[in-house]
């Protein structure tokens, strides 16, 4: 029998594997939770569930023996199907590690939910024998009117790092394994964004060494709402005694994450196009100091007005 043959008959019986194990999970999880009566059964800030799949480049396979996995000072194996689970995850970690027998280990960057009532999933997590040195960028956007319009604040997973997108959609992940996506039926990562379905994300080709571009990734229309037009959906203006500072250096965070970066233009003007959420606007000030100033966007088609005044 072919190797491909093998792996086509293997994908298909992790498939059934994967809807068989999280058949289980899920009756097992509800019957937990319905035991445990009243009090909330999700997970909270500082106690998340992080699961995932392990797989190995060169087979589309399980490592075996099985993969450890190490998060913030949990650790666990995966199963005979690669995956795996890690309970009690705090919030603030950023950082997984997954080694295995004959792979190279890899170190993945993580972007945690602060709260969650579901597990975190890392999606399918690839290991590789020949090292890390693949990258991706990308846009991700939805179509309004026909035309691309950039979405911020995206979660995107690939290969079990996370990010988020930029202001104008734009994304990079580093540290993914040449390879990665030999087989054009299997995702090798996910977008989500509030509002919006979550995407699965495919390539044609496997990952080669450097930079590999995605190109724009469209996430369907807004489950709720429209999206507004183009630049915005937060503006404001650096004001110093009530006139607008040209050339100051803006960044919106939303926790200690960096999701847009800008300068002022010349009449002190700066803007994010993020989805919904709390925000903190940051100005830098050329002694090095800087202003910061709180803005909550409640939706993508009610644009935020919010100035920052200077000392």
């Amino acid at each position: 029998m072919g190797r491909n043959s093998m792996l086509g008959r293997y994908r298909q019986a992790l498939l059934g594997g994967h809807l068989l194990w999280w058949s289980l999970l899920l009756n097992v999880g509800g019957a937990l939770l319905a035991g445990c009566g009243g009090g909330g059964g999700g997970a909270s800030s500082g106690n998340l569930t992080v699961i995932g799949t392990v797989l190995t480049v060169e087979t589309d396979a399980p490592p075996n023996p099985p993969a450890t996995v190490s998060i913030a000072g949990h650790s666990t194996t995966t199963s005979t199907n690669g995956a795996f689970t890690l309970t009690g995850i705090p919030a603030s970690a950023t950082t997984a590690t997954v080694s295995a027998q004959g792979e190279q280990t890899l170190t993945l960057h993580l972007q945690l939910p602060s709260q969650s009532t579901q597990p975190v999933n890392l999606g399918t997590i690839f290991l590789s024998a020949s090292g890390y040195n693949a990258s991706v960028t990308g846009q991700i956007v939805t179509t309004v009117n026909g035309q691309n319009q950039p979405v911020g604040g995206a979660t995107v997973t690939i290969g079990g790092s996370s990010t988020l997108s930029g202001s104008d959609g734009s994304f990079t992940i580093s540290n993914l394994p040449v390879g990665l996506g030999n087989d054009p039926n299997i995702p090798i990562g996910s977008v989500s964004a509030t509002g919006y379905v979550t995407k699965q994300i495919f390539v044609q080709a496997p990952l080669i060494a450097g930079v590999n571009p995605l190109g724009p990734i469209s996430l369907g229309a807004p489950i709720s709402s429209s999206v507004p037009g183009l630049p915005y959906t937060i503006i404001g203006k650096v004001l110093k005694n009530g006139q607008g500072q040209p050339n100051y250096p803006v960044i919106l965070q939303q926790g200690s994450t960096v999701v847009g970066n800008t300068h002022t233009d010349s009449t002190g003007t700066f803007s994010f196009w993020v989805v919904p959420g709390s925000y903190t606007i940051v100005v830098f000030l050329p002694d090095g100091s800087s202003v910061t100033q709180p803005v909550t966007l409640q939706s993508t088609n009610q644009p935020v007005t919010q100035n920052v005044n200077l000392p």
